[in-house]
């Protein structure tokens, strides 16, 4: 897609790391695709793993998930807080 104002090309990795303009992805933005993309499944397995591991029975890995679901966006939420004050 075709900029308004002409400004030079500039690498993938210099674009991430000194993003200056609102379209310029951030560090912060692949941090955050990173957690969006890996939190489910590592969560899956570690509700699975502690029901292999002998922590709980079959029936509570779907409430153990959802209560690391809901820790890990509050914690996200946390850093996010705390990263932006």
């Amino acid at each position: 897609m075709a900029k308004d104002t002409p400004r030079r090309e500039r690498s993938v990795r210099e674009r991430g790391t000194y993003a200056n303009h609102g379209d310029d992805p951030t560090l912060a933005s692949y941090v955050s695709s990173l957690f969006y993309v890996l939190s489910v499944p590592t969560l899956i397995l570690a509700a699975y793993g502690g029901h292999w591991y002998g922590l709980y029975g079959e029936t509570t890995i779907v409430p153990v998930f959802g209560g690391l679901l809901v820790a890990s966006i509050a914690a996200a939420f946390v850093v996010m807080h705390l990263l932006t004050r």
